[in-house]
């Protein structure tokens, strides 16, 4: 079933906002803490526990660049292929269509995501990435995104969503995808995780 959002770019926007001024407040109070506890605790010694709990704790989110998940499995099975003809027309179009959300929809579907619910139909990127928003799973940008989610991108940085893919891994500071209509292709790419093109990240919940 398609989605239709109900919201204006601008309500989205406002959204995203307050979930931005959460997450920095969020920041702000893990600094105050361990700034505490440092003093507290006699300083580096104190500041040596913290920085190695906290090295653990990201070494954990580190994954393979290719994460094992039935939609990246799926995704990646379509490397090569160009012009989409098989997204666009097992969507319901008569001829081609700018297809990078309507491969992701396909991968979703091969996975049994459509029929469960757990994630969108969509042609249009933007109506993706609002059913994610509306739905509170959403990584902002600058977290660490998992494999499986889809990774949404804003080309100019006016708030526009205007391409999706799907996330197979990250290494260190670098976060990897399969797209679809990539120069017209389905194929890999890689991306700072602090780029600025990135919107954000919708996370399919199995």
């Amino acid at each position: 079933m398609m989605y239709t959002v109900n919201m204006t770019d601008e309500e989205i926007r406002r959204v995203l906002r307050k979930k931005r001024k959460q997450k920095l407040l969020k920041r702000r109070l893990i600094a105050i803490t361990v700034a505490a506890v440092i003093a507290v605790g006699g300083g580096l010694l104190a500041g040596r526990a913290i920085g190695n709990r906290t090295y653990a704790s990201e070494m954990k989110r580190i994954v393979n660049v290719v994460g094992d998940k039935p939609i990246v499995k799926v995704a990646m099975e379509q490397i090569g292929n160009k012009g989409g003809e098989p997204f666009w027309s097992w969507y319901g179009f008569k001829k081609r269509e700018e297809w990078c959300g309507l491969f992701i929809s396909w991968c979703e579907d091969q996975c049994g995501y459509l029929a469960s619910g757990v994630a969108p139909k969509f042609a249009m990127v933007s109506d993706g990435a609002d059913w994610f928003v509306l739905r509170d799973q959403w990584r902002l940008v600058g977290d660490t995104p998992e494999p499986g989610d889809l990774i949404f991108f804003d080309w100019d940085q006016d708030g526009g969503r205007d391409h999706v893919g799907i996330v197979t891994g990250v290494v260190d500071d670098k976060v990897f995808t399969v797209e679809g209509n990539s120069s017209d292709l389905c194929r890999q790419k890689r991306y700072a995780l602090d780029d600025p093109i990135i919107y954000g990240y919708g996370v399919i919940k199995e």
